[in-house]
């Protein structure tokens, strides 16, 4: 097997237009989590958060469609077409590890931001409710990215059956999920000098899960 290296070509190019309103939404993320660190997730509402970032509502609503989308942030990841095309063609990685990477370059393109994963985290921890909604988001994008590995299972196993290309779209997902999840604690609890491209991470996890999932050797 062929060690995988990050992908030079998921570096976003992004206009000044863009990055204003990038940082703009972060701020009112950043807000919103703030005020529910400070007062609590059911007291805190959109005209509370929108004050603390110092637009009006009707602006906020031009962010987010509500409380909970600002609160939670954009939703999960998606690879482009371009990503998906290059995961299907891959042929020197097992499935899982060309799904981890092409999902870690999709993560590593919507230029997470470290501090505000970190506040999300403590305010999901502290908030039922919000930790509810949030399950159900990622239970749709785990939903969407299994039909995305399902392409590359029918290109290259034509003779799976439909049960059995879902059923393993559904543990490619669930397994690359989990290492993704390990790189992402790494991740929010180094310095970035420290920690290093995401795409890295991942590609420095896999010799591990290799170890991990292959039989002992024979004693």
């Amino acid at each position: 097997m062929h060690d995988v290296q990050p992908s030079e070509e998921c570096v976003p190019t992004e206009g000044r237009r863009e990055r204003k309103l990038r940082e703009a939404k972060a701020a009112t993320q950043r807000a919103g989590l703030e005020l529910c660190l400070e007062h609590g997730y059911g007291a805190v509402t959109v005209e509370m958060i929108a004050d603390r970032a110092g637009i009006s509502p009707r602006t906020f609503y031009n962010y987010f469609s509500s409380r909970e989308a600002a609160l939670l942030g954009d939703g999960k990841p998606r690879p482009d077409e371009a990503m998906i095309a290059t995961f299907i063609e891959r042929d020197d990685v097992s499935d899982v590890e060309a799904f981890a990477v092409m999902m870690a370059e999709a993560w590593a393109k919507s230029e997470p931001d470290k501090a505000l994963f970190r506040l999300r985290r403590r305010v999901i921890d502290s908030a039922p409710e919000l930790a509810a909604v949030n399950i159900g988001r990622i239970a749709e994008a785990r939903a969407d990215y299994a039909a995305i590995v399902g392409r590359r299972l029918a290109a290259r196993y034509p003779d799976l059956t439909d049960a059995e290309r879902d059923l393993e779209g559904t543990l490619t997902v669930a397994i690359a999920m989990g290492a993704i999840q390990a790189v992402a604690r790494e991740w929010m609890r180094g310095d970035d000098d420290q920690t290093g491209p995401l795409t890295a991470l991942v590609h420095d996890l896999f010799p591990r899960v290799r170890r991990l999932t292959q039989a002992a050797p024979a004693s």
